[in-house]
């Protein structure tokens, strides 16, 4: 994934569009100062999602779009669009070229584009989410953001390692489940509000519930004896269809006395109802008393919805009522006609079946009087039949012993010559065999024992190779190892280099007196005229901090002169040491101890004899011991008379005070930067020509190797291989062959006995 083209319209200082193409080989935007560079960065910034004004340097979102100039308007919209090109299928889509937008509005309404689609900023953060690429990402890092991450503000580096290492995603998620499971909580906690509330109308329910259960018990009793009304109807009329004239006014009359029966239960119903209804009005003023008007307005509604679901029942009831009773007549009606029609067609099914029957008497006499015919013809002719195949089947067996005596008579008379022929040939096989057989039997122990010769000496070569194949991998390991050991001390030769050319963490006026033609050239600084181990060097640094950024010269006018350098050119200001002061100085006698805790500093200081004095002076009665050993030691020296540091340079404690706390990054950097700089030069030295020792060894063992490789024997030893084992099945299917004639010799010898 590339990034391929950025427009921007009407952000900051682009008034007009301008389009940015980042083709193979642009790797930087350049130019002067306030001419827009970091208004691209921050265009980049907001258009992948930035909402923090702040990461815009800019106090509202509004001040982002084009403000205008005294020749032109201001612009009314922000617009920046970013294309990446996803040939690779990085980003989780289709599209091979994927471009995002995002407009800004002066009235305040924005909008994302997604390849010219209108979406969310969710749904450009879930693209391009474990990308390495985002708003808040480690694509995009400012200048103070450098400050940030090296001082760890917020975890800011953490933030760093887990947006390259990939997991950002997944926290991500993990917050999202979490605002999920808190919002699950909370619609719980609605739900059982709900269910409070419902409980509390819950007796009103049930009463309705009981009423409208009464309501469909009544209509089902209403229904059951509707469908027993019906049936005792279908009843009368099949099994008494010819008695309907008779019964019909009789039926009238119970048809009568049943709407009447029906009538008075829906009186009655009725009656019940109001009943109900005036039970209900009772129970709806005390619940007006109790729950006050949301009650009354929830019994009136109830009340109200009951009495339309009735009038709506009576009335389907009426029009059901009415349908079915037209519906019994037509079908009365319908039954009339199909009984006079079933039986006119009766009576004349019934005539012609008479007629038909009939026939069919008549017909089947006739048949009966042909078929006895038939069976006697039948029985005559099978008889024959079977006797005249017993004479064939006799005369059939005689013809077949006959011919079979015949053919075994001739295969006796030709077996008998065939084995005498057989046997000689047999014979002079036999001798063929056992002579091949020898021969194989030698061919195959001369083969065994140059296999086994080939195999020992291929083996040895087999080991030598992996021998030689070990001792590379080694030499690689120990290669790949150098190297980087080697890009290491390169890395710090460069950053050493670096930092003594360049005078990194001096003031402004020890630069300005390192490059000035008009002062002595031989002055150095006093952090490289010193020099000791790793492991002193955070200890000694922090405790010469005041003086590590003074000059030593050799003598006083020469200070003179750096320091009316530093006045007319109003660098600030410098500090030396002179040398020739120093040759005055009374030499103080230090403290000696034997205490094996106790390191003094002059010990493991480097320095050339003629900065010694100096030394010794910033350094008397110094003493350097592990953390947490100073309680142990005020017995061993007088605590008012020297300095104690401790080792790793968390504390130093001075005569007169104790100062102390975290060691930085960067600490014990300064000191003994020009012999480190030799020093690692040297050690350079001594790991190139190591590394080409190595690459020189591992270049022979691949030689070595080749050589070993291109002399092994493992093609011809399998081919030998499988010459032994064509000449092991030779054999065994010659010997089979042998022991079968034999076998089929001496049968065809016992045979001959046999026969004669």
């Amino acid at each position: 994934m590339q990034l391929t083209q950025l427009e921007i319209k009407g952000f900051k200082s682009f008034g007009d569009k301008i389009t940015i193409n980042f083709n193979d080989g642009v790797t930087a935007i350049v130019g002067p100062n306030g001419c827009g560079k970091s208004n691209v960065v921050d265009a980049i910034r907001w258009v992948l999602g930035e909402q923090s004004t702040r990461m815009l340097r800019s106090e509202k979102m509004e001040n982002i779009i084009f403000n205008g100039t005294n020749t032109r308007k201001p612009s009314n919209l922000a617009e920046v669009s970013l294309t990446f090109d996803n040939t690779r299928n990085i980003l989780p889509t289709d599209y091979s070229s994927v471009t995002i937008t995002r407009k800004l509005y002066r009235s305040g309404e924005s909008e994302y584009r997604l390849n010219d689609v209108q979406c969310r900023l969710k749904d450009i953060t879930d693209l391009f989410l474990d990308t390495g690429i985002g708003s808040d990402s480690y694509s995009i890092i400012e200048l103070k953001m450098i400050d940030e991450i090296i001082a760890n503000k917020d975890n800011s580096r953490r933030a760093l390692f887990e947006e390259a290492s990939g997991i950002s995603k997944y926290k991500l998620r993990k917050k999202q489940t979490f605002n999920k499971l808190k919002d699950a909580e909370a619609d719980l906690s609605r739900v059982d509000d709900l269910l409070f509330e419902i409980e509390k109308n819950l007796k009103t329910l049930e009463n309705q519930a009981k009423k409208a259960e009464r309501y469909y018990r009544l209509k089902d009793q209403y229904k059951n004896l509707s469908l027993l009304l019906a049936s005792y109807k279908i009843r009368s009329f099949g099994n008494s269809l010819s008695r309907l004239e008779d019964r019909e006014q009789q039926q009238l009359v119970e048809n009568s006395g049943i709407s009447t029966t029906i009538s008075n239960l829906e009186a009655l119903l009725q009656k019940q109802k109001l009943d109900s209804l005036n039970l209900e009005k009772n129970l709806s003023v005390q619940q007006k008393a109790t729950n006050e008007f949301i009650s009354r307005i929830r019994a009136y509604e109830s009340d109200k919805k009951i009495k339309n679901e009735q009038l709506k029942f009576l009335e389907d009831k009426k029009s059901r009522l009415s349908e079915e009773l037209e519906k019994d007549r037509n079908q009365l009606n319908h039954i009339f006609y199909n009984q006079k029609r079933l039986n006119e067609e009766h009576l004349q099914e019934s005539e012609i079946l008479e007629k038909l029957r009939s026939s069919v008497n008549v017909k089947h006499s006739d048949l009966e009087k042909l078929r006895l015919k038939q069976q006697k013809s039948k029985g005559d002719l099978d008889v024959a039949n079977r006797d005249n195949m017993e004479l064939q089947n006799q005369a059939y067996k005689l013809e077949k012993d006959i011919a079979i005596l015949n053919i075994q008579k001739e295969a006796l008379y030709q077996e008998s010559s065939r084995n005498v022929a057989d046997t000689q040939s047999k014979e002079s096989e036999l001798n063929e065999f056992n002579k091949v057989i020898a021969e194989i039997q030698g061919n195959l122990e001369i083969k065994h024992s140059e296999l086994k010769s080939a195999g020992g000496a291929e083996d040895e070569l087999q080991l030598q190779i992996i021998r030689i194949t070990e001792q590379s991998a080694e030499e690689k390991e120990l290669l790949n190892q150098e190297s980087r050991r080697l890009d290491s001390r390169q890395n710090e030769y460069n950053l050493t280099k670096s930092m003594v050319d360049n005078l990194e963490g001096f003031p402004e006026s020890i630069r300005f007196l390192k490059k000035n033609a008009g002062w002595v050239k031989q002055a150095i600084l006093f952090s490289d005229i010193l020099f000791c181990k790793e492991e002193y060097r955070i200890a000694i640094e922090n405790y010469l901090e005041p003086v590590m950024n003074h000059y030593v010269v050799e003598t006083q006018q020469e200070a003179v002169q750096a320091i009316r350098l530093l006045s007319e050119a109003s660098r600030g200001r410098a500090n030396f040491f002179i040398l020739d002061a120093l040759t005055a100085h009374p030499q103080r006698t230090a403290i000696q101890s034997n205490h094996a805790s106790l390191i003094p500093a002059m010990d493991i200081i480097d320095a050339d004899s003629k900065y010694r004095p100096l030394c010794e002076m910033l350094l008397y009665n110094v003493f350097l011991i592990q953390s947490g050993e100073e309680e142990e030691l005020k017995s061993a020296l007088p605590a008012e008379q020297i300095v104690l540091l401790s080792k790793s340079g968390m504390f130093s404690k001075t005569r007169t005070g104790m100062s102390g706390g975290s060691v930085g990054l960067f600490e014990g950097k300064r000191i003994g930067r020009a012999k480190n700089l030799e020093k690692l030069f040297k050690e350079i030295d001594s790991l190139e020509k190591t590394i080409l020792k190595l690459k020189n060894s591992i270049d022979e063992k691949v030689s070595q190797l080749n050589v070993l490789k291109e002399s092994s024997q493992t093609i011809q030893i399998q081919q030998q291989q499988l010459e032994l084992n064509r000449l092991s099945n030779e054999f065994t299917s010659v010997k089979t062959n042998r022991n079968n004639t034999w076998l089929l010799l001496r049968t065809a010898k016992t045979g001959n006995k046999t026969l004669s």
